[in-house]
């Protein structure tokens, strides 16, 4: 079970969210671009949001498949969670040849996706983890927090750290 509502969770996606955005519309056009200091993954801004909106991919093919009596390959076809760095690699890998401009505006539409499917659901089936086969045990909800609210802080974090801010706390 997990400790909030759907309108907590819907907040709490777009509180996270709107936090990110105004970090990121808080830098100097310059310093967008500026490779990150040492050797995370993620190389640059671009590559967080681009990482951020292929877990809202992910999440939306699961969701689309599950909705529909399939079994989505959670976490990607051809991978286990214990090929997280793979997949996450393979995912920043395809958007390398996207601007930040553009991932941008994905960023903002596979957001209102992801918020829009979570505003489907009553608070039981975003919570209980028996509410959807397809989830493999994790309640939905807990699945729309991490590929929303808590991945946009770790967004965050990567940015501030990546490019040596204040904490974004």
């Amino acid at each position: 079970m997990v400790d909030f509502t759907r309108d907590e969770l819907l907040e709490r996606n777009d509180e996270e969210f709107e936090a990110l955005m105004a970090l990121i519309d808080s830098l100097p056009p310059e310093r967008l671009d500026e490779e990150f200091a040492g050797d995370a993954r993620d190389r640059n801004v671009r590559d967080v949001v681009a990482h951020l909106h292929a877990w809202h991919i992910l999440f939306e093919g699961w969701y689309a498949e599950g909705t529909t009596g399939g079994i989505p390959a959670i976490p990607a076809d051809g991978y286990s969670w214990s090929q997280l760095a793979e997949l996450n690699e393979d995912l920043r890998q395809q958007w390398q040849g996207t601007s930040l401009h553009d991932l941008l505006a994905l960023l903002k539409a596979s957001h209102q996706s992801l918020q829009a499917d979570v505003a489907l659901h009553s608070d039981s089936e975003l919570s209980d983890a028996d509410s959807h086969p397809w989830t493999q045990g994790s309640p939905l909800g807990e699945l729309a927090l991490e590929c929303g609210g808590n991945h946009y802080r770790w967004a965050r974090n990567a940015i501030a750290t990546g490019l040596r801010l204040e904490a974004a706390a």
